[in-house]
């Protein structure tokens, strides 16, 4: 294995977009270069690290398990220089005030538990907060951005698809186990307590479709005003909320929830930014787009963002 402390720059970009992909093909296409040189690059990098990053899958390729632990520090790193370059090149507008609106449901359950990593890579941006019903965002002339679950498609404004959404139960490993089951069973939620942010259309939708459709009516229900409370609710034990993968992703990670049943339905639309044009021309909210990308591992779409004039 040679020095490493003088990998290029470029080697790691490529390794980076081909990991993203999936595909030395698109990986060429995306950043302007042939098969062949694509091919040359990764080849040279695996020399000199002295270990293999991808494997072949079928007619195509896969990261091997160095490639992926390599690919997660890499696509971090890049990412770093990326938001450090685009800050330090718009100074001294790079702080400033950086105004948020979103449904209270993504804030309590996404934003709340990540912002504090956008505040300390970037310490002169004040973040200001705002709660909003979901079909008022895209509308509020007062904020830089917002983010709205809907289908997409707002005139006048940037937006960018972060995440689809499917829905499935959740709950707390505490009352799963209260509950005795030995194999999760949606029939048997027929027992418990049924957690709502909407009229119980979603859990009827859900149970039909599982097959399980008598279960709505001989269940218990609690209807909420907002999906960040029937979370909660869920966190403490007190039944089972339908939320999907994007808005329980920290909670299940650590243990607080639990998706006991391997079924889940689609929600019709997914998590979108949306941006005021005249926001883009500042760095604050071009650097918090950034980091939102990143995060939902959409790196790809800041090559869409429109340049400031």
């Amino acid at each position: 294995m040679k020095d490493l402390r003088h990998l290029p720059l470029q080697t790691l970009r490529t390794f980076e977009a081909t990991a993203r992909h999936g595909s030395m093909a698109r990986a060429a296409a995306e950043l302007n270069l042939t098969d062949s040189a694509v091919s040359h690059q990764l080849r040279r990098l695996e020399g000199d690290l002295g270990y293999d990053l991808f494997e072949k899958a079928g007619r195509g390729i896969r990261l091997t398990d160095a490639g992926q632990l390599f690919y997660k520090t890499v696509a971090k790193a890049l990412q770093d220089i990326l938001s450090t370059a685009v800050m330090l090149s718009e100074q001294p507008l790079a702080g400033g005030r950086l105004d948020i609106a979103c449904p209270p449901m993504f804030a309590s359950a996404w934003l709340a538990k990540n912002i504090a990593d956008f505040s300390e890579r970037h310490p002169t941006v004040e973040c200001h907060i705002r709660l909003i019903e979901n079909h008022l965002v895209p509308e509020t002339a007062d904020v830089d951005l917002g983010i709205m679950f809907g289908q997409g498609g707002w005139p006048n404004r940037w937006s960018a698809r972060l995440a689809d959404v499917d829905i499935t139960p959740v709950c707390s490993p505490v009352l799963f186990q209260r509950l005795g089951y030995a194999t999760p069973d949606a029939g048997a939620l027929k027992n418990c307590l049924l957690l709502h942010r909407d009229d119980g259309a979603e859990w009827r939708r859900w149970l039909s479709e599982c097959g399980h459709g008598d279960v709505f009516d001989r269940a218990r229900h609690l209807y909420c005003s907002d999906l960040g409370i029937a979370i909660d609710l869920a966190l403490n034990g007190v039944g089972f909320a339908l939320a999907s993968e994007t808005l329980t992703r920290n909670d299940i990670r650590q243990g607080r929830l639990i998706r006991p049943f391997g079924f889940s339905i689609d929600a019709f639309g997914g998590w979108y930014v949306v941006v005021h044009l005249h926001s883009l021309e500042r760095a604050g909210p071009r650097l918090f787009l950034h980091w939102l990308l990143a995060a939902f591992g959409q790196d790809d779409m800041v090559d869409t963002l429109p340049s400031p004039d």
